[in-house]
């Protein structure tokens, strides 16, 4: 199977270009959404915490169990060698993937031997000032995506390939006329966004969901945490959160590899704070891009 690439687009498929051919109709992350992935961005045409990705996306791919078919210094080089591609000094997406390979139909894992992987960089979009501006409004919507247990097969913490639920959660939320969704568990816990960690900040005190309730440990999260402990905000990321504990915070943000720190203003019918951008939002938002190779250069919200 071909396709037309994306304007702009520029990738290796098992190490090929991508203009060489496509992705295999018998591909298992076609057919069944049997694979992982990870998405970063460049700074100035660098990639950005690429090894911290490569990291994660080896545990994920250990945890469903696909090999990863080579070392992180060779994906690194091939990283560097699709984004020699791209014009210089102009930012990317990276999309990184690995499926379990080509195989006769049939959900049986054993049928595929050799695994199928990625390096894709697309033009990175238009971070839209008025987003950062005005802030997000979201619609709390529950998933049952089980959370780990003892005994218990789980997803939950995999950069899985199939990511229909979250799909179907941000179709939900725009058919309702929100911006996003904002996803708890079957059970009540607070989760993360369709694509992007939550933090709530509660009279001064950082809040994010713990790992264990089932959100992915993200790269930008971690990154948020270093530097609240470095500013000395005091912060709590081990402690399940709800429904109430977002709907009574005094602010609201998300965090990813793209868009970093993004705030929301609304989360159902219940504003959030002042139903603007907060001021630790903002505080630690510049403080990620201070860390960046863009310090010093206007923030999205400027």
């Amino acid at each position: 199977m071909t396709t037309k690439t994306p304007a702009g687009a520029v990738g290796l498929l098992n190490g090929s270009p991508l203009a060489d051919g496509g992705v295999s109709v018998y591909d298992r992350g076609f057919l069944y959404g049997d694979g992982v992935f990870e998405v970063l961005r460049t700074y100035r045409s660098q990639p950005w915490r690429l090894e911290e990705h490569l990291g994660r996306l080896a545990l994920g791919a250990r945890r469903v169990g696909i090999t990863v078919p080579i070392s992180n210094a060779r994906w690194i080089a091939e990283v560097h060698a699709v984004l020699g591609s791209r014009p210089a000094e102009t930012d990317s997406v990276l999309r990184l993937a690995l499926t379990r390979g080509v195989a006769s139909p049939g959900i049986d894992p054993s049928l595929a031997s050799v695994p199928t992987r990625l390096t894709l960089a697309t033009p990175l979009p238009l971070l839209l000032p008025r987003v950062y501006q005005r802030g997000l409004r979201l619609a709390l919507t529950t998933i049952d995506r089980a959370t780990p247990r003892a005994g218990m097969l789980s997803l939950a913490g995999v950069k899985s390939a199939n990511y229909a639920l979250h799909i179907l959660a941000l179709r939900d939320a725009q058919g309702r006329g929100f911006d996003d969704a904002l996803l708890l568990s079957s059970d009540g816990a607070l989760l993360e966004s369709t694509t992007a960690n939550v933090f709530l900040v509660s009279a001064g005190h950082l809040r994010t969901p713990a790992i264990e309730c089932g959100p992915l440990e993200g790269i930008t999260r971690a990154e948020v945490l270093s530097i609240a402990r470095d500013l000395g905000i005091p912060t709590t990321a081990t402690e399940r959160l709800g429904a109430s504990d977002v709907w009574t915070a005094d602010e609201v943000f998300l965090t990813s590899s793209v868009r970093e720190l993004v705030p929301v203003v609304q989360v159902d019918d219940h504003e959030v704070g002042s139903a603007t951008p907060g001021p630790l939002t903002r505080r630690l938002h510049a403080a990620f891009r201070a860390r960046t190779p863009l310090a010093g250069t206007a923030l999205p919200w400027e």
